[in-house]
């Protein structure tokens, strides 16, 4: 894997080789020739050190370029467990156990969440604020329940609860453990509480025409990440 930064002191190559966990920094001059060179283990040094002090790029632009190649080992190293597990469930082997969690049951489990937890909780929470009417005429009795105005609003923030400090608590909903799946972050981790605030914030984006905006980017992405993971930095997986 290659990456190129322009920097106030000439372009920056940096190249991953993950069989060898190494990375190598490569400064270039205005010719084109190498200025400085470094190349270390990712596993014990700090990257803005190397960027920095090995090939003489300034504080400020080192961290950056750092972040930026820091989010790209977190990617790679999530997606080649991911790819670990495809090849142990044909017989090969892995020492992560992930396996990423395909669209259908990730739609499952919202289906379950709608159906089990938010509808039921929507309904007494509307009824329990002067959301519900009954109507008599000619002898016959209309009960419902109003859904316009504050009742749709109260029903999002329900729904955002809900997921956030499901998420943030165990990695799942109740859907999501019936069909046994989580969510994790890039580093295959449990997730934090600012990620699932994040990627539950733009469910609404992505459950656009059914979770077909999910869907789309889910497929195009190498881990499944729907809209609200890339922001989040999350991946759902398979238990």
């Amino acid at each position: 894997m290659k990456q190129v930064f322009e920097t106030s002191v000439g372009t920056v190559e940096v190249r991953i080789d993950h069989e060898s966990r190494t990375i190598g920094a490569y400064r270039f001059d205005d010719h084109n020739h190498v200025a400085a060179a470094a190349i270390e283990s990712w596993d014990y040094v700090e990257l803005a050190d190397v960027f920095n002090r090995q090939i003489g790029v300034p504080l400020h632009e080192a961290t950056g370029i750092a972040a930026a190649v820091g989010e790209q080992l977190s990617a790679a190293s999530l997606s080649e467990r991911l790819s670990g597990a495809r090849r142990a469930d044909t017989g090969g082997s892995t020492r992560a156990g992930l396996r990423k969690a395909g669209v259908l049951r990730r739609y499952v489990a919202v289906l379950l969440d709608t159906v089990i937890v938010l509808l039921p909780l929507e309904l007494v929470m509307v009824v329990m604020n002067g959301g519900g009417y009954a109507e008599r005429s000619d002898g016959s009795v209309h009960v419902g329940v109003d859904v316009a105005g504050k009742a749709i609003w109260l029903f999002l923030l329900v729904g955002l609860a809900y997921y956030v400090f499901s998420e943030a608590l165990t990695g799942a909903t109740l859907g999501k453990g019936i069909v046994r799946i989580r969510v994790v972050d890039e580093h295959g981790e449990h997730p934090t509480l600012s990620a699932a605030v994040v990627r539950n914030i733009l469910r609404p984006v992505d459950a656009l025409f059914f979770y077909l905006v999910g869907a789309v980017f889910a497929l195009m992405s190498p881990l499944g990440q729907r809209l609200g993971d890339r922001d989040a930095h999350t991946v759902v997986v398979r238990r």
